[in-house]
């Protein structure tokens, strides 16, 4: 994997020096498009000594490169450090990914290549679907790998009211006969009506040891052989709400999760520039994993004035069977750059 990585990444910043002389790009526009976003947060650790956590510097870039003719290049970066346990994390393997980076030839809407590092879409959060929390819902987290992205190619694209993927995932590194592949994932989603998308998802495959993010960033209750996951989800965003729910399966332990939260801003009933306050709430359930359950409910406040700039508060309540119930108290401040 991180031989394709370095690969792609030298790749996403080298050809722009050439595709600016290029013919069939339309100078007039530019072709790299793409954010910034960081954001600092304090909250409550579940576990240990010390139980003040910090997030800083958490910092996500996102870029699409056009070179014209149905061809582009995709790429996001993530480099995140936490405070735990009295000591900050420093080693910068630990803390950076390479979420996505990969080459894209479009005909049309309805039929696209990639071919690269790809995101594998279960689940409302690797889909890229709204998350009103600060971090990762717990139902995904407790199941799934976050930013779940391996190598590998897919065929893509939306037609009418239908948008689908179909990927097979390889595990990519040097030297080649230690690459592996890891198995296929799909997903289609039904888009109902104005913001209103209804999805299904699935993958089939290996969690090799040290083998891709089902290898080495995998919930725990994942054992080696083959490995199903099934999720059906639902967003929507529109009219000042934001709503999402997701069901997952996995095959391992015969887990089981349910997450859903909705919020609406109130932003919208004023004619106040920039203002937007959401206030949200979310319930977040994982069962059957270690023959345990877990319950969390989430209540927050997302609050901007200043464009660009997003003040966060959540407070929860969160309960294993049989355990003392935990309260916690999470506090973030975000900042984003369009380019």
């Amino acid at each position: 994997m991180k031989l394709l990585s370095k690969a792609l990444f030298i790749s996403f910043i080298t050809v722009p020096s050439a595709l600016f002389a290029a013919d069939n790009v339309d100078e007039k526009n530019c072709p790299l498009s793409g954010s910034v976003y960081t954001e600092v947060n304090y909250g409550h650790k579940y576990y240990g000594e010390e139980r003040d956590k910090w997030d800083f510097p958490h910092i996500v870039i996102s870029a699409d490169l056009n070179l014209g003719k149905g061809w582009s290049i995709s790429g996001e970066f993530e480099y995140e450090r936490f405070y735990e346990d009295g000591a900050w994390g420093n080693d910068f393997d630990s803390n950076y990914a390479t979420n996505k980076i990969y080459v894209n030839k479009s005909w049309s809407d309805a039929l696209n290549v990639k071919a690269g590092i790809i995101e594998v879409p279960v689940g409302v959060t690797n889909a890229g679907g709204p998350a009103l929390t600060i971090y990762d819902p717990e139902s995904e987290a407790a199941i799934l790998p976050m930013s779940w992205h391996e190598g590998g190619a897919a065929l893509h694209g939306r037609s009418g009211k239908i948008d689908y993927s179909l990927a097979a995932l390889t595990y990519i590194t040097a030297p080649l006969n230690d690459s592996r592949f890891l198995g296929g994932v799909a997903a289609i989603g039904f888009n109902a009506a104005e913001g209103l998308r209804i999805g299904a998802s699935g993958f089939w495959g290996k969690s090799q040891k040290h083998k891709g993010m089902l290898g080495f960033a995998s919930p725990d209750f994942l054992g080696d052989n083959g490995v199903a996951y099934a999720a059906i989800d639902g967003t929507y965003e529109n009219n000042g709400w934001t709503a999402s729910t997701s069901l997952i399966y996995c095959s391992d332990a015969n887990g089981k999760a349910v997450g859903a939260e909705a919020g609406y801003d109130l932003g919208t009933l004023t004619e106040v520039n920039n203002l937007s306050v959401i206030p949200f709430v979310r319930y977040d359930g994982v069962f059957n994993i270690f023959e345990q359950s877990m319950n969390k409910w989430t209540v927050g406040l997302n609050f901007s004035i200043i464009e660009n700039l997003v003040l966060k508060a959540e407070y929860g309540m969160r309960h294993y069977a049989g355990l003392d119930t935990e309260h916690t108290l999470d506090l973030g401040i975000g900042y984003f750059i369009d380019f």
